[in-house]
């Protein structure tokens, strides 16, 4: 009986949507580009009622299990994300007071703080290492300590870097800077405040680490100002008990209800979301952006408008993307290659309200993007929480020597031509480690295009481990046309993954080429980059990695054991395997197939005359020394 009651408390808490990926522009009823739809919890599943507000996020240091912690009409609710496509309520901490639309959560450390403008709330502490000892969720906390100076807040803010929370939009000092000590967690204390600047909606704070070498090391809080003062203000706040204003970000585009913003990994630009421009310039979603490289004169840049006219509403900064909550939008990224020409790209998202696209406050309160393991979450205000995972995009461009003609600077698709390319992948059946794919399919008609766009074969492309690269983080099997082009089993799609984004050695392998890798790692994101492997823009693992044939590098050809190595005399030769192909007696037999013995990949295995898949490992290992051998440079 215990067993059928734990089983069923197991089920209420776990209960939300299947994993849905994102295709053709919807992930069942949501629209999206470039993510997928891990899972849902509604209002209720999250163990309240009405709507749910801020979110946040913290990673276990001891066990790795990553946790989502959103705040809720009613309270705080702590998912346990370690299944993302499965989550599950581990439990629920109780507002101090009332309910309340508006609920702040932050962590720092292994602590959790929460802050609301219910009246007489306060700052409440949780200890989220009671999150590992929960054995039959869900269960329902209680708080390790409450800070009671002030009642109500608009939002807090939790410094990263050293054990201090940021109150704004309280009843004290005017609404400004309460700046709380938590070096001791259970028993916080008032460590500082500044009022001079008037209400704060939000703040953010940095320790300085950017160009302008005069604030180096500080502690500045960036804070956003409403109230027909819309500004920022960035303010000094390393010593708690004299802050100091350092500058104010010039005017804006009109200002209406400057709520929100982040400061970039440099430390250059400051990204700015008013709340209120929208509705009040009748134009789409426009993220502002200011210059701080000059802390004292930050100056505007200008902005960057979205293609729907929601409102903006909290966003922040990973790994050169600005992650958005555009309320009725949903979750928009945004690339910020080019953010010093104020020039930002939409390069994925996910519409967590699919009714409209109005300027109305529903949707997408906040997102948090920074798990290690590249899971998104996201609060949607009557909707409830999602789980999300962006999809990571590439263009790579890579030659095989087998197939390149040197007169046309492509390879030929005699393989295509003859219809002896499979539909489905080879690498599974070949041996070669596969991380997080295989079984990869094409069609027929990806195969019948014809042209520089005409498919050669099926390549195989690593995502590999940025400070260990003999370890393959991720793999995709795809499909490279005669001008080089790797592409997705579409035929003309980018090849994605569902991995981080992050810096990894990007490596491209073929069944009987020797393989090529990045020399250095590489940014791979959810917004589209291009690494060409052929033209030496892009330095190559190790020690002649490619073969230069003209001006173009292609991979070496010859590797028919798929043993790493290209070997033309002696044990375990990759001459051999080709005579074995024709039967192994009469060397002068051909045979037609899709064969690793094909070396110049036409269609056909011969040992002898003209068009042979001998001599090319021959000349591949120096031409004149049949016993030289060449290596794979892979790790």
């Amino acid at each position: 009986m215990r067993f059928s009651v734990l089983l069923f408390a197991s089920l209420i808490a776990r209960a939300a949507t299947a994993q849905t990926p994102c295709t053709a522009g919807f992930a069942g009823a949501y629209p999206c580009n470039n993510v997928d739809l891990l899972a849902t919890m509604s209002v209720s599943q999250l163990g309240s009622a009405t709507s749910v507000a801020d979110i946040w996020g913290w990673t276990d240091p001891l066990t790795g299990k990553e946790y989502g912690i959103v705040g809720c009409r009613t309270g705080t609710s702590f998912i346990d994300l370690s299944v993302p496509t499965a989550p599950v309520r581990v439990g629920f901490l109780p507002t101090h007071t009332v309910s309340s639309l508006w609920r702040d959560v932050e962590v720092t450390g292994n602590w959790c703080y929460v802050g609301s403008e219910a009246s007489g709330h306060g700052l409440q502490v949780f200890d989220l290492t009671r999150l590992r000892s929960v054995m039959s969720p869900p269960v329902t906390f209680t708080e390790d300590a409450h800070f009671a100076t002030f009642g109500n807040s608009h939002t807090i803010h939790a410094d990263p870097n050293h054990p201090y929370v940021y109150a704004v939009g309280t009843g004290l000092f005017s609404g400004g800077l309460v700046v709380v000590d938590v070096t001791n967690p259970l028993v916080p204390v008032l460590a500082g405040s500044w009022s001079a600047g008037g209400y704060i909606h939000e703040s953010m704070v940095i320790t300085y680490n950017g160009p302008d070498a005069a604030h180096l090391g500080k502690q500045l809080s960036f804070n956003f100002h409403i109230n027909a003062n819309d500004r920022v203000t960035i303010v000094d706040v390393t010593d708690k008990t004299d802050i100091e204003l350092i500058s104010t970000t010039p005017p804006y585009t009109i200002p209406s209800l400057c709520h929100q913003g982040w400061v970039t990994e440099d430390h250059r630009f400051l990204l700015m979301d008013d709340e209120g421009d929208e509705s009040a310039g009748a134009y789409n979603t426009r993220t502002h952006i200011f210059n701080i490289e000059n802390i004292d004169a930050p100056t505007y840049v200008g902005y960057f408008s979205g293609p729907n006219a929601s409102v903006d509403h909290n966003q922040y900064i990973h790994r050169n993307l600005s992650w958005q909550a555009n309320y009725t939008s949903g979750l928009h990224i945004l690339d910020l290659t080019n953010v010093a020409s104020g020039s930002l790209s939409l390069a994925g998202y996910f519409d967590t309200y699919p009714a409209n696209n109005g300027t109305a406050y529903s949707g997408a309160w906040s997102n948090y993007p920074f798990f290690n393991s590249g899971i998104v979450i996201v609060s949607s205000i009557s909707e409830g929480l999602f789980v999300l995972r962006p999809r990571l995009s590439l263009r790579v461009r890579a030659l095989l020597d087998g197939p390149y003609d040197q007169a046309t600077g492509m390879m030929h698709d005699s393989l295509r031509v003859k219809g002896l390319i499979p539909l489905a992948e080879p690498y599974a059946a070949l041996g070669y480690t596969l991380v997080g794919s295989g079984g990869e399919t094409t069609t027929a008609p990806v195969l019948a295009v014809s042209g520089p766009n005409a498919i050669v074969d099926w390549v195989l492309v690593e995502l590999r481990n940025a400070a260990t690269p003999a370890t393959i983080v991720a793999t995709r099997s795809a499909l490279v046309q005669r001008d080089g082009d790797v592409v997705g089993t579409d035929g003309t799609s980018p090849v994605q993954f569902t991995v981080a984004v992050k810096d990894y050695h990007i490596a491209v392998r073929h069944r009987n080429h020797l393989g090529v890798m990045t020399a250095a790692p590489q940014r791979v994101s959810v917004a589209l980059k291009s690494y060409d492997l052929t033209n030496g823009s892009m330095p190559l693992y190790g020690t002649e990695p490619t073969k230069a044939v003209g001006s173009v590098n292609v991979l070496w050809a010859g590797n028919t054991l798929f043993d790493g190595g290209l070997k033309y005399m002696g044990e375990f030769n990759d001459r051999d395997p080709i005579l074995l192909a024709i039967g192994g007696s009469v060397p002068t037999n051909t045979m037609t197939g899709y064969a690793l013995s094909d070396v110049n990949m036409d269609g056909r295995t011969i040992y002898m005359g003209g068009g042979n898949d001998r001599d090319p490992i021959l000349v591949n290992v120096g031409g004149s020394v049949p016993t030289n051998t060449r290596l794979q440079q892979l790790p």
